[in-house]
């Protein structure tokens, strides 16, 4: 599954939240990962050109 936007690796909030989105992927808990999706979007150092 391809991230929404670049994450920052050593990041442990991105780390974290790239775990959620896998997990809420394999139960389809398709809310879940758009949900996840969007905090990873709206973390502040996710600011990387598209």
């Amino acid at each position: 599954m391809a991230d929404p936007d670049q994450t920052d690796p050593t990041c442990d909030v991105c780390a974290a939240l790239v775990v959620q989105r896998a997990e809420c992927y394999r139960l389809r808990d398709l809310s879940g990962v758009v949900d996840c999706n969007v905090e990873i979007r709206q973390h502040p150092h996710t600011e990387v050109s598209r």
